[in-house]
């Protein structure tokens, strides 16, 4: 018996150093943390400034985002691709609920057909509840049916019927 209480207080001795090397790591990884974060909004006010808006708008827009990077991604790579001013390409990634998303639909459009309207384009995309979705019915159906791109997006945003028009205590059922 005398044995087991030895080997028992040897390991507890063990512990306790790595317990305490735990206890003081632990802040220090806490501690760095909001500063890996608040580089994110450095970086997305400063590429948005640098597209050309002004600092207020920009500091605003990111200060508001949850994922900084992701808002300045998305303008940048909307401004990119297609005829559109910074502004509206900020308003419209701010709006939409998957940026990176968004940005994808507008270019995929604009690489895969020849546009008119670019803002139109983008405002189908952010009303698009899957813009990549979008995107690939606009681009094939426009492709497929000699469609033009306009004519091509109206037919994509309008699948489906929504009933109108109905009395308050209609209930929907499929």
């Amino acid at each position: 018996m005398v044995y087991f209480l030895a080997s028992a207080s040897r390991r507890q001795c063990f512990a306790i150093p790595f317990a305490l090397i735990a206890g003081l790591a632990t802040p220090m990884v806490l501690l760095s943390a909001p500063r890996a974060i608040a580089n994110d909004f450095e970086s997305c006010t400063s590429s948005l400034v640098g597209a050309g808006i002004d600092s207020a708008s920009a500091a605003g827009a990111c200060g508001k985002a949850l994922h900084p990077d992701d808002l300045s991604s998305c303008t940048l790579d909307v401004t990119r691709s297609a005829d559109v001013e910074a502004g509206q390409a900020l308003v419209a990634c701010q709006s939409d609920r998957r940026p990176k998303e968004l940005a994808i639909c507008v270019g995929n459009i604009h690489r895969g057909l020849a546009v008119d309207d670019s803002t139109a384009v983008l405002n189908n995309c952010r009303r698009s509840t899957l813009p990549m979705r979008f995107a690939d019915c606009v681009v094939g159906v426009a492709s497929a049916a000699t469609l033009s791109a306009a004519d091509s997006m109206a037919q994509c945003s309008a699948a489906g019927y929504r009933p109108e028009d109905v009395a308050p205590t209609f209930i929907f059922s499929r």
